[in-house]
């Protein structure tokens, strides 16, 4: 009898473990069950860097037309990040978006113009100045450290986004983005992040416009002792007073390399030639 009683309670346990919502009653909860999905705390404090190459794809929706793909190359190291996407085409050569520590820069596209995607990044600096873009890819992953980073966490709900039941939770860096609002959203079984969103919006006239970025994590395997995700997309929305936008950038990881010693720092700038 003693036997049956305890298997039971291993099993209402684990049961318990598995429940969504258990260890995320408040933001602070949610952020230290992300923490423990991403690996061990004496792991993350010693991580200096994270780069990989691999396969990337651009498809344009609306406004610009067509498919491409290339290579990419991701890099960072402390708080600076570089991400590189190369595709073989004279008028769209790619993107380069870099954080030397200091300033952010992107590259141009023919004729001295930037993707819509490159413009949205150079004029909202901020989300990769403070180590947001990339998620848990991010050295600097404001989420590692909220006691110094002192964002503002609210709003903490479930929600379906495209048919998955996700947490959503509202985030204001303390450094402010002016009007733009960023949404973080995790996956309640595993508590990983996988999925951000930053959105501005402005009112002309009777018209609202507005856009958004879109970042999506997938693919979540074992990298040494860290768990990261080996599918990046990066999504693009603009509905403007003019022009309309819609485009994706996937990124997919082939090779990994932790705390590299030899990262060619010409990653972490972009240079327009």
């Amino acid at each position: 009898m003693k036997t049956k009683t305890n298997l039971l309670l291993i099993f209402c346990c684990i049961f318990a473990v598995q429940i969504p919502g258990v260890c995320a009653d408040n933001p602070e909860q949610l952020v230290a069950a992300h923490l423990k999905s991403i690996g061990e705390p004496a792991v993350l404090s010693q991580v200096k860097s994270i780069c990989f190459t691999g396969t990337s794809q651009v498809h344009f929706i609306q406004g610009m037309h067509g498919q491409l793909s290339g290579t990419s190359r991701f890099a960072s190291e402390g708080n600076k990040m570089g991400i590189v996407m190369t595709f073989s085409h004279l008028d769209y050569p790619g993107e380069h978006f870099g954080h030397d520590g200091r300033n952010v820069t992107v590259n141009n596209m023919q004729h001295g113009t930037k993707s819509p995607l490159a413009d949205f990044i150079h004029r909202y600096n901020k989300i990769m100045k403070n180590g947001m873009l990339g998620g848990v890819l991010s050295n600097s992953w404001p989420l590692l450290d909220i006691k110094t980073n002192r964002p503002t966490m609210r709003g903490l709900r479930k929600t379906k986004v495209d048919g998955a039941e996700l947490y959503e939770l509202e985030y204001r860096p303390r450094d402010n983005h002016g009007d733009m609002r960023i949404r973080l959203y995790f996956d309640p079984a595993t508590y990983q992040h996988v999925r951000s969103e930053y959105r501005v919006s402005n009112r002309i006239g009777e018209r609202d416009i507005f856009d958004t970025l879109t970042e999506k994590f997938e693919d979540f395997r074992k990298v040494g002792d860290l768990m990261l995700p080996h599918s990046y997309t990066l999504g693009y929305a603009a509905d403007g007073a003019q022009t309309v936008f819609i485009g994706n950038w996937k990124l997919e990881v082939r090779d990994w390399k932790l705390d590299a010693p030899d990262i060619d720092q010409s990653i972490f700038r972009a240079e327009n030639k």
